[in-house]
């Protein structure tokens, strides 16, 4: 009787699951996952840091709803990757990071790289689990899988000790889960609860939605398009550092304590002040939607709390709206007509001519070349949020550093983006020092193909802390914020890729231009000003 091995076992399991790439950097624990996957026509794409992997594939979740697959080796691996899934968790995307272990024999005498990785990722994740045996490795991916896209998707973990992907068990006594095991569980809200809130809804004169990461995206973002539409009723997405203040939302925030009825979709976190009185009048009725009861009412009381899966609530919500008459109250012309009087303000540095260019010169150039469902990749620091400002509420398929605000994700989730969507234009935005974390994915890029334009704004320092400083402390104490005026370009040519250097606005088009036309992964080195972002207030 033919006998398989655990690394054998996995790899059939994420095939059945309908795996895409998985985003790996190699190490001794893994090497027999490689060779499996060889049989099973996996996909890998190798990175040059583990972070990067992770990042590609939160990207890669996020753009596509499907679980996003890292693969790291033990201990080193495990720690490198730990900020990208902390930066998938903030960001709501379903991954699964899959990480190489000590043998189990050993674990608790000191084993070579033994760690307590589960331990380590519990608070980022929802959920971690080792297989001791070979066996327990299917159902355990089917489990990752369908925990990491059920209720508010999120990273899951498995450790996979080394000798456990080298134990062998017959084939014929090696089930592989059913494909209905790998699917989300999508909880419905009472149809009670539905018509509670249709009714608030009515009988509201300004309500609003604050809307986390993952409703956001994909088929949420379609339902909430399709509510607005019915209802009238306007959405602010969560998914910045910033929260309040992020710049994308043009200052619509400050319209959120003067709404009467406030329907969460997002937690009660830092990105609304905990949804305090000062953020939310304590007038208003609130409603939140949440898959689990603690995450209802957490730091604030609500008047209705819906414990379902978000995404299925809001079919529900939509489907049951048809059946009422929404009067137009131009309640949300009124907040369109707020955000195009704020972007007006910055309208005229659209087409600067200053030397060196102003970074709102280069986000509108970049805008003029891109069409709706191409992929915006925006990193963190002060240029990214020039981009954030001139590109808020468009028609683009978004992808930030999210909640927690890390700086490095940019340029791996670009590169991501060009695989999970392969006929959109792929691009992002990246301070100079931001550059540094994940430079060396060029080399990614450029082997596997991934023709992403990355927009470095240069202006030799850590533009956001340099502004601080100066302010806060006096600009003759300024520590740790200048860099050099890096030759960027230079660097991802070196490395393969299509370089250009911008130092005068009008040369910012054509070089654009080429670089999309190069079919090459790219960077844009602009030597930018170095100016405050505007204020979303």
């Amino acid at each position: 009787m033919a006998r398989v091995n655990g690394a054998t076992l996995l790899a059939r399991a994420l095939k059945r699951g309908g795996v895409g790439p998985v985003f790996t950097l190699s190490g001794h624990q893994i090497l027999p996952i490689y060779d499996a996957g060889i049989d099973e026509d996996l996909r890998f794409v190798d990175t040059r840091h583990e972070g990067a992997a992770v990042h590609m594939a939160d990207g890669w979740g996020r753009l596509t709803g499907q679980t996003g697959v890292a693969l790291v080796t033990a201990a080193p691996g495990h720690t490198n990757a730990l900020t990208g899934v902390a930066t998938a968790y903030n960001s709501e995307s379903p991954l699964l990071l899959l990480s190489g272990g000590a043998e189990v024999p050993n674990l608790g005498r000191g084993g070579f790289q033994e760690m307590d990785q589960l331990t380590m990722i519990g608070p980022i994740s929802k959920g971690a689990w080792m297989p001791k045996t070979a066996e327990e490795i299917p159902g355990l991916v089917a489990r990752a899988f369908r925990v990491a896209t059920s209720g508010v998707p999120g990273p899951v973990h498995l450790t996979l000790p080394y000798d456990v992907l080298h134990q062998t068990v017959d084939e014929d006594a090696a089930r592989l889960p059913e494909p209905g095991h790998y699917q989300p569980h999508r909880q419905a809200a009472p149809s009670e609860q539905i018509a509670r809130l249709l009714d608030l809804l009515g009988s509201a004169e300004r309500p609003i939605v604050l809307a986390g990461p993952s409703v956001t995206r994909g088929r949420a973002a379609s339902l909430m398009a399709d509510l607005s539409e019915q209802t009238g009723l306007p959405s602010l997405p969560f998914d910045s550092p910033v929260g309040l203040g992020e710049p994308s939302l043009h200052g619509l925030a400050r319209v959120i304590p003067t709404s009467d009825l406030v329907i969460l979709l997002t937690r009660e976190d830092f990105t609304i002040s905990f949804a305090d009185e000062k953020t939310i009048a304590p007038s208003a009725k609130i409603v939140q939607v949440a898959p689990d009861v603690p995450l209802i009412g957490q730091n604030r009381a609500v008047d209705l709390g819906i414990v379902g899966d978000p995404k299925t609530v809001l079919g529900q919500v939509v489907s049951a709206a048809r059946e009422r008459t929404w009067p137009d109250t131009g309640w949300r012309a009124e907040l369109d007509s707020m955000r195009l009087a704020q972007q007006e303000r910055t309208r005229a540095l659209e087409a600067s001519y200053e030397i060196p260019v102003h970074p709102m010169r280069v986000t509108a150039t970049v805008r003029e070349l891109l069409r709706p469902g191409d992929c915006v990749g925006l990193d963190g620091g002060d240029f990214v949020r020039w981009a954030r400002w001139t590109f808020g509420g468009g028609p683009y398929e978004f992808l930030t550093n999210g909640k927690l605000g890390a700086l490095g994700p940019g340029i791996p989730l670009a590169f991501a983006a060009t695989l999970a969507k392969p006929g959109a234009r792929s691009v992002c935005f990246v301070g100079d020092g931001t550059f540094g974390f994940h430079a060396m994915e060029f080399d990614t890029a450029v082997r596997h193909h991934l023709p992403a334009v990355v927009i470095v704004g240069n202006d030799a320092g850590w533009a956001t802390e340099r502004h601080r400083q100066r302010e806060v402390y006096g600009p003759d104490r300024l520590v740790a914020a200048d860099l050099l005026p890096t030759r960027y370009d230079l660097v991802a040519a070196n490395l393969g890729a299509h370089g250009e250097l911008v130092e005068r606005p009008e040369q910012l088009k054509p070089a654009l231009e080429r670089a999309f036309a190069s079919g090459k992964p790219a960077c844009i080195n602009v030597n930018i000003a170095s100016i405050r972002a505007p204020s979303a207030s």
